[in-house]
């Protein structure tokens, strides 16, 4: 691997570290002026960030759809059942661990922090947004779906436009997000939580690696009936994907080999070419548990309690959906989940820009774990496909 290639894969991870390193060693020799106008700038970014996630979703629902359609619009149905399912599924187990975590020791830790005085922003914008996030999955699905059944051409060409307007919203929005993640880390660390906090996620990761990757090495497990062999066999055949996708954090760099492992691992090789581009932006399982864990442990350490339960439904309902709007770029699966979180979380820009941060340093890891769920979620896919036929044709018959 170049140099060039070398940053380009983990550059963004190390400036984000460097972010938080240089705030937490040398915050204190910035004046406060200073820091309250980085703060600012912040909130800034932050604020265009939710005023455009809603055009960025509409394009991305829409494309999501129509990739699914132009490929396998007989299958849409089925992947898009799965993928609901398993998400949801994941980000309620994701809950259940959260809410296991001992908040009373992480709200001790911050129990000191009541005599700073906390840095207020220099300026301040209120742009608002123009529609919500809900009203834009919504149009850019139900866009999709009819424009597939009656203008698939007119669908694939919008397609293109919508792709060519995501990319030039990411390649404008990555380089800005570093200045969003220090302005924020600024502030934490004037207000004096930053360091309070960054000692309480090495065991929030260690939670994230045992429970998410256990969880995809059951369903392993479970899909080869516990024959360790079989097992064996179906992890072997994805460990090709899975490299790569520690090296490029990318579900889509590692596609190829997915495709190539998930031809190896079905009954039925064709369906590969199905179910591997379908799922690998959309089901994600390494953010259904990340996420929401270190969102609720975020929340722990500013004193807010974890939603009940009746509260969290509608946050992983709406959570689960917008990842048919998630880009495929690195941090692309946090920052269409900013206004998930900032609204049914009520998490504050401090939480928010944490949480971005500690996503995007640990997105190998995350990366590695949605591309081994989606080797696990090709065969289920095409183990539920050959069931459908099968009883398609026994009904035939009868």
């Amino acid at each position: 691997m170049s140099n060039v290639n070398y940053f380009k894969r983990f550059g963004m991870s190390f400036v984000f570290l460097a972010s938080l390193v240089f705030s937490l060693l040398f915050g204190g020799l910035v004046s406060c002026e200073v820091k309250s106008f980085m703060y600012s700038v912040s909130l800034t970014i932050k604020e265009l960030l939710v005023f455009s996630l809603p055009f960025v979703v509409f394009a991305l629902i829409f494309n999501s759809i129509v990739r699914l359609g132009v490929k396998a619009l007989g299958y849409v149905l089925v992947v898009v059942v799965l993928v609901c399912t398993s998400n949801f599924t994941n980000t309620m187990l994701s809950y259940l661990l959260s809410i296991s975590i001992p908040s009373a020791s992480i709200n001790a830790a911050m129990a000191d922090l009541g005599g700073k005085q906390e840095l207020l922003p220099m300026f301040t914008t209120n742009i608002g947004t123009l529609v919500s996030n809900d009203v834009a999955m919504m149009c850019g699905a139900l866009l999709g779906i009819l424009l597939i059944l009656l203008k698939g051409n007119l669908a694939e060409k919008l397609s293109s436009v919508f792709n060519i307007f995501t990319k030039w919203f990411f390649k404008v929005l990555i380089p800005l997000i570093p200045v969003f993640i220090i302005g924020t880390a600024v502030k934490l660390q004037h207000d004096g939580m930053l360091a309070k906090i960054c000692q309480q996620y090495l065991p929030i990761l260690i939670i994230f690696v045992i429970s998410a990757y256990g969880y995809v090495l059951l369903q392993y497990m479970v899909l080869s009936a516990f024959r360790v062999g079989k097992c064996l066999e179906y992890i072997k055949n994805v460990l090709p994907a899975l490299v790569t996708a520690f090296g490029s954090m990318s579900s889509t760099a590692a596609m190829p080999l997915s495709i190539q492992a998930a031809e190896k691992n079905l009954d039925e090789s064709c369906n590969a070419g199905i179910i591997i581009p379908a799922t690998a932006s959309i089901h994600l399982v390494g953010d259904c548990f990340f996420l929401p864990l270190v969102a609720m442990a975020v929340m722990m350490s500013f004193g807010m309690p974890c939603p009940g339960f009746s509260d969290y439904i509608p946050f992983a309902i709406h959570f689960v959906l917008a990842k048919f709007a998630v880009a495929a770029v690195p941090g692309g699966g946090v920052l269409v989940m900013i206004p998930v979180m900032q609204k049914y979380l009520g998490m504050s820009s401090e939480m928010l820009a944490l949480v971005t941060a500690l996503y995007i340093l640990f997105d190998s890891l995350i990366t590695t774990c949605n591309v081994a769920g989606n080797g696990a979620m090709a065969i289920v896919f095409d183990r539920v496909v050959r069931g459908l036929r099968s009883r398609k044709r026994c009904r035939c018959q009868t």
